[in-house]
């Protein structure tokens, strides 16, 4: 199985965007899916962690340009200037998984084991994202058992003639003598819909002092913990984004004019309807920089079955049997996998089982969406309408490609709904290429009964059920063992 680096992107890039000429641009509206007025649903993760916190771009102005509803994010009244607050209290240590720098030692969560792939982080006063302002929570990644370093965050600045607040005081261009109108950016509504779907971001200008628009940049505040999603292209108003995970995902669009003022807004994708009854998450390596590892998904239709049977009606649902689309193979690659799953998901027949477990193929057997072998995944498993019975999930690190031990994780949704997040696990990087020496991991037995599941632990408590692949090929790996010592 080859490897190459995809490179999905920053955040937020900044090329200039090309040229316009008046004082208002707005892109045309393509036909995108079911639109709702509100936004909201649980995302896990980042969002999950700090729901809201993001949602505090500066709108200024309707969606429409015309009278309306302000963008999702207004912030509301303004917060009292930063200089009559009460000094920031500091806690004697961190309190975890908390986002904040509770010790104010400009580190967040330090000593803190990983409890989920990413998560958002803010090393400066807490008080400064309360209101509509510049400042920005980061993003911390889980590398191998613990948070890495805060990135991305954006902590108070001076104050400059640019139409925000950099300073984080609830108010913008204090002390500053600006004669220029800052622009107004412009969002689309709302808009629901199935995971590993395509969503146009079609988002528009308007100056009131008739500026050009030098700069119009798209970025991800919010997304489920271990979504590698980015608005493509991000340096235009007309983009779009690629929802790789359930969940939420909250974008926020910067204009910026000729004279270098700016104007925000934002607006929600609600990634939620699946159509799936069974749904299996996994990412890998979160964040991190250069990863090619191959680590890959696996779905057995009983416990006693047999890992790595890849049969066209093999036990074992995985990469060499199960893949809808592989984003090694394909045509196009990433993006073409991208647009042919979107396509399968706006179809309400969904994509096409893969694994004949029972006669004749149809919703009740499986399929693996996308097989990546490119790095920090994701992947998934699904399937629409399982049958009665008890499945199990299994996770095999197949080549590391240089990149060393791998940090996965792993999500279950049952009917729609999460039904089981699995902590962070580091497998080891002890083999190449699949061979005997590369690591298993047993996770999970999903038991399936009428419409809803009961997920069941493999697991204790700091002890994974890990052995090397030869061993799970052939008998499984053993209960209540981790790498061959006993569980406690």
């Amino acid at each position: 199985m080859g490897h190459r680096n995809i490179g999905l992107g920053v955040l937020a890039a900044t090329a200039l965007l090309w040229g316009c000429e008046g004082g208002t641009v707005t892109t045309g509206s393509d036909a995108g899916p079911a639109v709702s007025g509100a936004g909201g649903g649980a995302g896990g993760g980042i969002d999950a962690a700090v729901s809201g916190l993001f949602d505090m771009g500066r709108n200024q102005g309707p969606r429409d340009g015309g009278a309306g509803p302000l963008p999702t994010g207004d912030a509301g009244p303004l917060a009292p200037d930063a200089g009559d607050r009460p000094p920031r209290d500091c806690a004697a240590q961190e309190t975890c998984e908390n986002t904040f720098d509770d010790d104010c030692d400009g580190i967040v969560d330090e000593g803190c084991a990983c409890r989920q792939a990413e998560k958002a982080c803010y090393s400066g006063d807490p008080r400064d994202l309360q209101v509509d302002g510049a400042c920005r929570a980061g993003t911390q990644s889980c590398q191998l058992e613990f948070y890495g370093p805060c990135v991305g965050q954006v902590l108070p600045q001076p104050e400059i003639c640019n139409g925000l607040d950099d300073d984080c005081d609830g108010q913008a261009d204090e002390g500053t003598e600006c004669a220029n109108q800052p622009p107004r950016a412009l969002c689309p509504p709302d808009q629901e819909g199935p995971p590993l779907a395509l969503y146009p971001l079609e988002g528009g200008y308007e100056d009131p002092d008739g500026d050009a628009m030098v700069r119009a940049t798209w970025s991800v505040r919010e997304a489920p913990a271990g979504s590698t999603a980015r608005p493509d292209p991000a340096n235009a108003l007309r983009s779009e984004l690629f929802a790789d995970l359930q969940g939420s995902y909250l974008l926020e669009l910067e204009v910026e004019d000729a004279a270098g003022q700016r104007g925000r807004c934002t607006t929600r994708i609600n990634a939620e309807a699946s159509g799936d009854g069974l749904r299996i998450e996994l990412v890998w390596n979160a964040g991190a920089a250069d990863d090619a590892s191959d680590v890959d998904l696996h779905l057995k239709r009983a416990p006693n079955a047999q890992w790595h049977d890849s049969a066209d009606d093999g036990d074992d649902c995985h990469w060499r049997n199960c893949s809808v689309c592989s984003n090694e193979g394909a045509g196009g690659g990433e993006a073409g996998c991208r647009a042919l799953l979107s396509d399968l998901n706006r179809n309400p027949a969904g994509p096409p089982p893969q694994v004949e477990w029972s006669r004749p193929l149809s919703d009740d057997d499986p399929r693996l969406d996308l097989d990546d072998v490119q790095g920090q995944g994701p992947e998934n498993i699904n399937i629409r309408a399982p049958q009665a019975g008890t499945y199990r999930v299994g996770v095999h690190y197949w080549d590391d490609d240089g990149f060393g031990d791998s940090t996965v994780t792993l999500r279950i949704f049952c009917g729609g709904q999460l039904a089981r997040a699995y902590d962070p696990v580091v497998l080891r990087a002890s083999g190449r290429n699949g061979n005997d020496d590369t690591e298993f991991w047993e996770v999970a037995d999903v038991a399936w009964q009428g419409n809803t599941c009961a997920v069941q632990d493999l697991n204790p408590a700091g002890c994974p059920r890990i052995c090397d692949n030869g061993t799970a090929e052939a008998r499984g790996c053993p209960a209540n063992q981790s790498r061959g010592r006993a569980c406690n």
